[in-house]
């Protein structure tokens, strides 16, 4: 809906009057035109076994599917490509049937072949795939993953039929739906599975298995357009997505209030909205801490971290924060509420250090606290800078450039550092994932079998409440041993008027499947009579 400040309050309507009319009382479907959307500054990494970030799968969402989507009111697993599925009587045996008309953008059939060759292709131990470690429940997974093991047949994932897809698991797997909604496990073209197999080079726009295609990539915007090989294309409304990519949030605002952009997910200068119900703060499935790398220097001892704890003015950290965190699972129905980490007693740190063996922290290697390149990170650290030094400790504080800073979590050179997680599937395991042993999410490389164990018990439960229970268990272990600094649960921040556009709902993961957006008759202004066919005078 284009929106003009100087058009006189009645003539806009008596225009939306008559549009009204028009449109609720016509046979026809609502029109439907492009929709324009901020997301990012930058195309997203094409693959889907790589992009990692938030960003990245939101723009996926209208490119590539498989099993399940998300339903974008509740996050709930929606049948996708699957058709149907059984699971057999101990849970560690589900068959998928595929759908017979989905199709890629090419016009050829997506098989279960297709299927079974993309999620083999996620395990390859030599692309080390973010999401890979999801899929460790799968027979043979993890031992395949982790190269211990060269065989993908050994892989419990199998075609039996052109449309039947099998995957046997070592124990029973409640949430598996909710995991295969994620972009990774999608359908890749075998073209594209050729292309990933090229570790760290960015590819070129992939052939489609979603809602839409890429019609033309430049780098001032991304061209989607409806993909008619789409298996449900006649429910697809939008005949095209342009994505800009911008990170001027004025330039970017002025084209909102004006009509240009409808969404707006990436920059914004929330003060020049010009229409405040179009701004959408909600809390989301999401949490920003500080996690020591564990794996070498006084990160790996956990007196050390816990002494380190004690010593951080919490209040203070997190009073920036609309909703400060003291856990890392942002609090979901049914999960156990957990103490968290919220205790500030300098003299208890001074304590553990010397029972740490810590008698002389000046004469101990440097803590090296590592951030992205950002002023609210740099706050933070040194904040945790001022404490740690009063402890008696050399701190120094590394900015790194946010395009690289994530490739370099995995180095044994700094103490600490940060991130912002968004669950990637509506569970706490996505999550504690990150801290298993074996996870291709784990950057703070702590190891604890007990840990694991907990995980593994939980993943066996047929209840979700005693399932929630275990995890909460393995969170408290997890909090207990000092690895993480939660610091907030982040909110979303979206710019949209909802007042014309179905389909695209506030959720926890913040995240809307572009084949559910749709352009609908925008509701009459307040004390705008609707007219009735056959009714007499207003």
């Amino acid at each position: 809906m284009v929106k003009c400040t100087k058009t006189p309050l009645l003539l806009a309507a008596s225009i939306l009057f008559f549009q009204s009319v028009a449109y609720v009382f016509s046979a026809e479907p609502y029109p439907q035109e492009e929709f324009v959307a901020n997301i990012s500054a930058s195309a997203p990494e094409w693959r889907p076994h790589y992009a990692y970030n938030a960003d990245e799968a939101q723009i996926l969402s209208a490119v590539f599917e498989g099993l399940f989507v998300y339903d974008p009111f509740d996050l709930e697993p929606v049948p996708a490509i699957a058709e149907s599925w059984t699971v057999s009587e101990d849970g560690k045996k589900w068959t998928f049937t595929l759908r017979e008309n989905a199709k890629f953008s090419t016009g050829e059939r997506i098989t279960a072949e297709h299927f079974k060759n993309s999620l083999i292709a996620l395990l390859n131990p030599d692309l080390s795939a973010p999401y890979a470690s999801l899929l460790d429940p799968v027979a043979g997974a993890a031992a395949y993953r982790n190269g211990e093991t060269s065989d993908p047949a050994l892989v419990g994932i199998t075609a039996s039929g052109p449309r039947t897809l099998v995957i046997e698991l070592v124990s029973r797997t409640e949430h598996l739906p909710k995991i295969l909604c994620h972009h990774a496990f999608s359908a890749v073209h075998p073209r594209d599975l050729a292309l990933s197999a090229k570790a760290g080079e960015k590819q070129e726009p992939p052939i489609s298995s979603g809602a839409f295609s890429v019609a033309s990539v430049d780098g001032e915007r991304i061209l989607l357009e409806k993909n008619p090989q789409y298996w449900d294309a006649d429910r697809v409304e939008l005949p095209s997505i342009k994505l800009v990519l911008s990170d001027d949030p004025d330039v970017l605002t002025s084209r909102f209030n004006r009509g240009e952009i409808h969404w707006l997910a990436g920059s914004v200068n929330v003060s020049r909205v010009l229409d405040s119900a179009s701004i959408h703060i909600n809390p989301m499935f999401a949490t920003e801490y500080f996690f020591f790398r564990t794996t070498w220097g006084l990160g790996s001892n956990k007196g050390v971290r816990q002494a380190l704890l004690k010593a951080v003015p919490w209040e203070e950290l997190r009073s920036s924060y609309l909703i400060p965190a003291k856990t890392l699972v942002f609090p979901i129905a049914g999960y156990p509420e957990l103490d968290g980490v919220s205790s500030n007693d300098p003299a208890e740190a001074s304590r553990l250090l010397k029972e740490a063996g810590i008698l002389n922290p000046e004469t101990e290697l440097p803590l090296v606290i590592s951030i992205p390149e950002a002023d609210s990170f740099k706050k933070l650290a040194e904040i945790l800078k001022t404490a740690w030094e009063e402890l008696g400790f050399s701190v120094q504080i590394r900015v790194i450039p946010y395009g690289t800073y994530y490739n370099t979590l995995r180095r044994d050179d700094y103490s600490l550092g940060i991130t912002s997680w968004i669950g990637d599937f509506a569970d706490p395991l996505s999550f504690l994932e990150m801290f298993r042993p074996n996870s291709s999410l784990n950057d703070s490389g702590w190891k604890n079998d007990a840990y694991e164990q907990l995980i593994l018990d939980a993943s066996g439960k047929k209840q979700t409440k005693d399932r929630y229970s275990a995890l909460a268990e393995a969170e408290k272990l997890l909090l207990g041993e000092g690895i993480i600094l939660p610091v907030a649960h982040n909110p979303s921040f979206n710019v949209i008027d909802l007042d014309g556009i179905a389909g695209w709902y506030t959720n926890a993961l913040d995240i809307h499947p572009f084949k559910f957006v749709r352009f609908v008759a925008a509701k009459p202004l307040p004390g705008v009579a609707m007219a009735v066919p056959g009714a007499r005078g207003l």
